[in-house]
């Protein structure tokens, strides 16, 4: 069985993100989440850019040596705590459609920026201007 480093090399190569170290997908995640926390301010398309980091840790999660692997469980367990403070930001928030996560369903209530307006033109509700 491959080491976990080795794992989430090889995902990352195939998902087109090479550069990528473990800890660094978390922290971006964590980053993404700290800013919608203060009220997101980019653009719509942005704030869809910037989700994606959360669809490839799904896939690193998925794995099937992922899964397998004790030595990836830190991994797991630090997505999860950021997962719960995004997850409580957006169950106020509105509905989107599609998305394959939980996390592309919704959006948050709280904006600001372009973000107001973007979400405005592509849904037709007011994000609350932080």
């Amino acid at each position: 069985m491959l080491e976990f480093s080795e794992i989430f090399s090889i995902v990352a190569r195939t998902l087109n993100k090479p550069s990528l170290t473990p800890g660094r997908a978390v922290e971006y995640w964590s980053q993404f989440v700290e800013n919608c926390e203060e009220g997101y301010e980019d653009s719509l398309a942005e704030y869809r850019n910037e989700l994606s980091i959360r669809r490839f840790l799904q896939a690193v999660i998925d794995h099937p040596e992922v899964q397998q692997s004790t030595e990836a469980q830190w991994f797991s367990a630090e997505v999860a705590v950021v997962d719960a403070r995004f997850s409580a930001l957006i169950a106020d928030g509105f509905d989107v459609n599609g998305g394959w996560g939980w996390w592309e369903r919704r959006i948050p209530r709280i904006g600001g920026g372009i973000f107001l307006i973007d979400v405005r033109d592509a849904y037709g509700v007011d994000v609350e201007q932080v």
